[in-house]
Formats: structure tokens, sequence, C-alpha cells
């Protein structure tokens, strides 16, 4: 019995000191993870000769922080070191083709016609816009979410660091370096004058027109103004204007004069560029017009129509008024469109084909437009990040991601390829080229950015349409209407009611 129980008692001591049973592992997998992609900011570091495609077509150029010589001595304008943080500056001043855009949008109003006159005209869209206030620069810079420049930091993209005279360097001013007085006395392109470019790369800082800039006035303010991003006087009565312009001479196209003007004041010497801090601020363009080369210029074949407004008034003994005739070589051309017939009538001819003849009471400006048609174009240059569609002709957006998913007014953001699209859809409602290029339609919804003067184009037309003022012939007098010898007197109310016989003709 002992011994059954010592063998009980065993068996369970040495059960406790058995091993546990082995445990098979498990092994967790992880549910699978969305890989994220991140934002591609292809902003180039803020360097010299850094460059980057703004949203309107600009190319802007690097100015790196630290200090430079501002002033060079004169009573409003001492000597002194500044010191300015990163920024980027157009590197031309804005077009009326840029500008346009902004009126079109409604964010601008329009130039003066008296200091801009060549506004809207083909080949003026490359010249600075001009004829516009200190409110209508500063609205276009805050359109693309830029800024008029500071004083200071116009200047430092002006002379770099080195204290220059002019924004080339020391040597003279000539009419290769800059567009000024003993040069052709207008505006010209912004792209004409590479050579006299800033050190930084920023062209037209001397000559061509002046240009607004942020700060207020002060002859003073260099005394009291701090060292390190100087931001101008708080108030003033006038705003400053640098640079110089197509009538300035030498002497005062130097980089660092100083120059103001009423806010309120528009000329036709006086411009603006803009300068921008975030470039990431405005996703890219979905689609872009490309640019061709020489090269590929010389394979397109242009066809221009000849346009041209007859008018041609009617005497009142034949009824008065005017007849407005649009002309066309090309009878069925499908880029032609006219307009400004008030109080007129269709004399001749089919809408769609020409001639057309209008009968006209109303006096009017009569406008006539066309384009001319390209074919042949071979290949054409996009910017990085863009492909060539040969479906399109169109440069279009590869999808990467970027850190901006801001659009400017009239585009919308489009969150699969990451870029804004036109909200009309088409390019034309929207236009942006490189300064130096023009816009322009070389196939249905097709349009390329041609180099300024490398093909032709339709000028458009316009024409007064003055009818003669004709007397009301119901009132004339007995005797008025016997004098005049109206071949059609038996329609005259006040003749007939008093018997008055008709002259025979």
């Amino acid at each position: 019995m002992k011994r059954f129980v010592a063998s009980i008692l065993l068996a369970i001591i040495v059960a406790g000191c058995s091993p546990p049973p082995t445990e098979i592992p498990v092994t967790l997998t992880p549910p699978p993870s969305v890989p994220t992609i991140p934002p591609l900011d292809m902003a180039p570091p803020v360097a010299v000769g850094a460059t980057f495609l703004y949203a309107d077509g600009t190319t802007l150029v690097a100015v790196p922080h630290g200090p430079f010589t501002m002033g060079h001595g004169t009573a409003d304008n001492p000597e002194h070191t500044v010191t300015l943080s990163d920024f980027w500056v157009y590197s031309t001043e804005v077009t009326n083709h840029q500008y346009s855009t902004c009126v079109a949008q409604g964010r601008c109003t329009v130039p003066t016609s008296s200091s801009n006159p060549g506004y809207m005209a083909y080949d003026e869209q490359n010249r600075p816009v001009t004829g516009v206030t200190y409110d209508q620069a500063r609205a276009y810079c805050n359109y693309v979410n830029a800024d008029l420049p500071t004083e200071a930091q116009w200047e430092k993209a002006a002379r770099g660091t080195d204290a220059r005279i002019y924004p080339w360097g020391e040597q003279a001013p000539s009419c290769d370096l800059l567009n000024f007085g003993s040069c052709p006395k207008v505006a010209g392109n912004v792209t004409d004058h590479p050579q006299g470019a800033s050190p930084y790369g920023a062209m037209d800082m001397a000559g061509n027109v002046y240009e607004w800039v942020a700060d207020w006035y002060d002859p003073v303010y260099y005394e009291s103004a701090p060292p390190g991003d100087p931001p101008g006087p708080g108030a003033g009565r006038a705003r400053v204007v640098r640079s110089s312009g197509f009538r300035s001479n030498a002497s005062e196209s130097v980089a660092y004069a100083r120059s103001y003007s009423a806010p309120s004041d528009d000329r036709v010497d006086l411009g603006f560029r803009c300068v921008v801090k975030h470039l990431r601020y405005f996703a890219p363009a979905c689609q872009l017009a490309p640019v061709p080369g020489p090269e590929e210029i010389a394979a397109v074949r242009e066809d221009c129509p000849a346009i041209s407004i007859d008018v041609r008034a009617t005497a009142c003994r034949y009824g008065g008024g005017a007849v407005v005739t649009f002309n066309d070589d090309h009878p069925q051309d499908p880029n032609a469109s006219f307009g400004g017939i008030v109080g007129c009538t269709l004399l001749s001819g089919q809408p769609g084909s020409f001639p057309l003849s209008y009968k006209c009471t109303r006096g009017s400006t009569a406008v006539m437009s066309s384009s001319c048609n390209y074919a042949g174009l071979r290949s054409a240059t996009c910017g990085p990040h863009y492909i060539l569609d040969p479906s399109s002709g169109l440069c279009r957006w590869d999808g990467n991601r970027t850190t901006g998913i801001d659009c400017p007014t009239g585009e919308f953001y489009d969150p699969v390829v990451h870029c804004c699209s036109v909200s009309s859809g088409d390019l034309g409602d929207f236009p942006v080229c490189p300064p130096g290029t023009v816009f322009t339609k070389t196939a249905p919804a097709t349009y390329v950015c041609f180099p300024t003067g490398s093909v032709g184009h339709v000028p458009p037309q316009s024409e007064s349409v003055n009818p003669p003022v004709c007397p009301n012939l119901c009132d004339l007098t007995v005797d008025q209407c016997s004098a005049r010898n109206l071949v059609f007197c038996e329609t005259i109310c006040a003749c007939l009611s008093v018997g008055v016989k008709c002259p025979t003709h």
C-alpha cells in the first residue's frame, strides 16, 4: 500500500517538473500599407543663375539672401548696407499680353488708352504694359500671388552685390544694352536687351520703361530704415519709381537712381514687374502651348488672309446712313470675326462668308480680325515635366505631384494629375506664353507660342462709321422743301400737306 502511494506521489512530482508542451509560434502579418507619395517640390534652390517658369509664363530669376550696397551718396540716396532675405523677381517687365489675361478674368482694369494706345495690338503684346496706376500694378501682382518689389529688392535685383553703376556693369549705356534716349523713342519688347541684364538675369532694369515699386517715397527714409528687409515708409504722398525709360538719357539710367510719382499717375513710359516668395503656391498648368525653335519655324507654312473694311456714307437725298462692307480674300475664312455694327441691317452676303455688307444708321466703330493658318510644324519644345502630345500638339503635365494645389482665376485643380486645368477646357480662353512669344492658334484647339516677329500675322482692322445726320423731312418748311430739289419729294409730309409742287429731276 505504501509502495502504491509512493508511486502516485512520485508520478505527481515528476509530472509537475516536466517542461510545458511546445507552443507553435504565430506570425502576425501587418495589414498592407498604402504607399504615400511625397510631394515633389520642383522649386530650384535660391542661387545666382536659378530660374523658374511661373504661372503667367514669366521666367523668375533667383536673388539669394545676403547683404548688398544700396544707394550712391546723393542727398536722398546715401550709400548704406542692406541685408535681404531670399526672393524671386520677374526677369522681364509685365507685358501687355500678360496684363490682358488679368483683365479678361475681371481681376484688373484696362490701362489708360492715351498712355498705352497699342495695348491690344498683335505687334505690341510683348511690350511692357503702361498706362497703369500704382493700384493697377499692385492688382496684377496680387492676381499672380506676388507683390510689387520693395525699393531695396528692386535695387539689389538690378545691381547685385558689387555696387555696380548699371545693371550690366560699368560700361557706358548703348542701344545694344538698353532702350534709352538715343534709341527708337518707343517702348520695345521686354526681351530685346538680354545683353543688358542684371547679375541675376533680370532685363530692362535700366531703360524701356520706369517701374512702380511698393514703397512710399521719403527723401530721408534711408537714415532710419532697418538694415534688414526694409519695408519702406508707412505712409506718404507719392510712390517710389525706379529704373529709367525709353526717353531717358544716360545719366538717368544708373541702377541706383530714385524718382517718384503720385499713385494715381499713369504714363506711356511707366510699367512694373513683380516679386515672388512662394514658387509652389500655384500647381502647374495641365497643358501649355509649345514653343518652336528657329529650325521648327522654318517648317511652318503660313497662309494669311487679307482683310479690310470699306465704309461709304449715303447722301441724305438717297436716304442717308452708311454702307459698311467687310472684305476677306478667303471667302470662307473660319478665323474671321467682325463687330461694331450698331443699328445696322444686312444688305448683301451671308454671315460666314465674305464680302458682307450692312446698312447702318448709327455711329460706331466697325472692327474685323482674323489669323493665319499654319501647317507642317515638325516639333516644338516643352518645359521640364511636360510632354509633347502629338495628337494635340500641346505640352501636357506628366502627373508629378507638387506642393501647390491652388490655381489662377479661371482654372481648377485636377487632383488626379496634380495640375491646373482651364475651366472651359479650351486653352485659348486662358492663354499663357513666355514673354518674347505670341500665343497663336494654328488649328482648332491647337496652339503654339511663336517667337515675336518670326511669323506673319493679320493686322486687325477698324473703321469709324459716321452716317450723315439727315433732318426729319416731315418737319421741313415749305421754303426748305422747295430749295432742296429732292428726287423723292413726294414722300415729304410737310410739303404735300401744303400742296407744294415737287421739282422735277
